[in-house]
């Protein structure tokens, strides 16, 4: 009786302990297969955490930050822009750089030239000839005076009124005259049969100056012109 007792008892033991041994096989096979349940030297389990990324600071985008407003420099009152105001009236002493040039006739051939110092006949259909030319100090201030009577700072009516009359040929003049570093020019023509006011004083103080230059040795010398304009 007592070894029967005893064998079951034995048998009973061996039970448990198989029984035991193989406990909770799939928790064995998870901690296996978790990489967060690795042990340490220590035999404790190592708890795993996710990575700690760290965070760069987040830089503000210029386009959305305010624009500070930049002045724009062409609204700027640009006090070097203003311009004084024109003179209406010639000064009254002739300046040194005065100078004046002159094209005048049929074409506008003829030429009496201050600037370079010539003067230009027309030859008609021999062309031109060119000599020197040299006013004096008193024949340049004689001119001035009377550029200074008509007054060529004003505004000078040069255009004629009247639109329905051309002839051919016509005589022409341009004028061009410095005065303080300024050059003014002024062009007019008989085309249309008649001329201004303002046209007829420029065209007879051309004839009083071609008058002077026309007695001038140097011009005296120039050929005579051949031919004629129809």
């Amino acid at each position: 009786m007592r070894l029967s007792l005893l064998f079951t008892s034995l048998l009973l033991l061996s039970f448990l302990t198989s029984c035991s041994g193989n406990s909770s096989p799939s928790t064995q096979q998870s901690a296996a297969l978790s990489p967060s349940a690795t042990p340490n030297a220590s035999g404790a389990p190592n708890i795993s955490t996710a990575p700690n990324i760290s965070k760069a600071p987040i830089t503000p985008n210029p386009s959305n930050t305010p624009n500070e407003r930049i002045p724009d420099a062409s609204q700027s009152p640009n006090k070097s822009n203003k311009s004084a105001t024109p003179a209406t009236e010639m000064p009254e002493a002739m300046p040194e750089d005065f100078a004046f040039s002159v094209r005048f006739g049929v074409m506008g051939k003829n030429e009496i030239n201050t600037f370079e110092g010539t003067v230009t006949k027309d030859l008609v259909v021999k062309g031109t000839a060119q000599a020197e030319l040299v006013l004096t100090d008193s024949e340049k201030a004689d001119i001035y005076a009377r550029l200074r009577t008509i007054n060529i700072y004003r505004e000078l009516k040069l255009e004629p009124d009247r639109k329905y009359c051309a002839k051919t040929p016509f005589s022409e003049e341009h004028w061009q005259i410095r005065v303080d570093g300024e050059v003014r020019s002024f062009s007019w023509d008989e085309e249309k049969c008649e001329i201004t006011a303002d046209a007829e004083q420029l065209r007879e103080l051309r004839s009083y100056i071609f008058e002077l230059v026309q007695a001038k040795p140097a011009y005296l010398e120039l050929p005579e012109a051949v031919g004629g304009y129809d």
